[in-house]
């Protein structure tokens, strides 16, 4: 099984790595571990770090911290300086004017995701330095701040299966004292799922999952849906009321055309799947998207050529907790 990557950028990525020019705002401690956390509170953390930090070098106005999150990081390390971001399999690297000021390996790479709003240009990592040390999240912005994401999601793919490939062979595991036998995959967003279970298990799973979400309607029409979509970046995932499809999971949203979209979650595996990647549940799908502010995407319409596409700003709460029905049709 090869990584979700195309073979040639996967060369790329194992030897010399993929260098996008950035500038990197600066940086802020993080005492406590990522894996501690809960998937919410991660991005939160990254998220206040990279407002903070472009608070502190003029790039937006100062916001209150969260005093949550203001437990456990620290002061900015301010920065500002445009530097050449190399990303490789192996490392992450920033080079200011050919000198190497930075160097985080992959396997001590934790999370990373992109700014929110006016800070949608910017991404943040956090990271260890190369001799384990030193947490911190680094923040840069860049002109394309979603091919940097990415990028650094095709590394982290091709790290992924090259330590699989390498466990294989052997018994013992390298593990850094965060947990990680392998980094995990930026923005909530674990691409990579090996076992796969049978279409009706994976429905059942799919279907557990949605229970007592705030986006999640249970059955609803097209038209109900739509009358609950009122600003674009609104959101719902409902259930088809035709029982006889198998795809019945609908993400539904409202674009800034005003246009209502109806993307189906499900393919005919019962696997939850965008034009750019495939999730282990619904959940992963909308936290991936929703922290990453990137659209979820269907593939090329065959007919028009055409590809729909959702942006996720803002849940829209379902009325009270409902439960799909658990069993696909026959």
């Amino acid at each position: 099984m090869a990584p979700p990557v195309d073979p040639r950028f996967t060369q790329e990525l194992r030897s010399s790595g993929v260098t996008l020019a950035a500038v990197y705002l600066g940086s802020v401690p993080v005492i406590e571990s990522m894996n501690s956390m809960v998937s919410q509170m991660r991005s939160q953390v990254v998220a206040e770090c990279i407002q903070h930090v472009a608070a502190t070098v003029g790039q937006c106005e100062a916001q209150e911290i969260n005093p949550i999150v203001g437990r456990i990081i620290g002061d900015v390390k301010e920065e500002n300086y445009v530097v050449d971001l190399n990303i490789s399999a192996k490392m992450v690297k920033v080079i200011k004017k050919n000198r190497l000021i930075q160097r985080h390996p992959i396997t001590y790479f934790s999370f990373g995701c992109r700014g929110r709003g006016e800070n949608s240009n910017m991404f943040g990592y956090i990271a260890k330095n190369k001799d384990g040390t030193d947490r911190r999240c680094h923040v840069l912005s860049s002109k394309d701040a979603q091919k940097l994401v990415d990028t650094l999601i095709a590394a982290i793919d091709v790290s992924i299966f090259d330590a699989q490939e390498k466990a294989s062979t052997s018994s013992t595991p390298s593990v850094t004292d965060d947990g990680f036998v392998r980094p995990e995959v930026p923005a909530e967003g674990r691409i990579v799922n090996l076992v796969r279970q049978s279409p009706v298990g994976n429905h059942r799973a799919v279907a557990d999952d949605v229970v007592g979400k705030v986006w999640f309607h249970g059955h609803l029409s097209r038209d109900d849906a739509q009358n609950l979509l009122t600003m674009a970046g609104d959101f719902l995932v409902r259930c088809r009321q035709s029982d006889h499809t198998s795809g019945k999971f609908v993400l539904s949203g409202l674009t800034t055309d005003g246009d209502h979209k109806h993307l189906i979650l499900l393919d005919h595996q019962m696997r939850v799947r965008t034009r750019d990647h495939e999730f282990n549940n619904i959940t992963e799908l909308i936290d991936y998207h929703m922290a990453n502010g990137i659209a979820v995407r269907t593939e090329r319409n065959a007919k028009d050529q055409r590809e729909t596409s959702i942006m996720l700003l803002r849940p829209v709460p379902a009325p009270a907790t409902v439960s799909p029905s658990p069993e696909p049709p026959a």
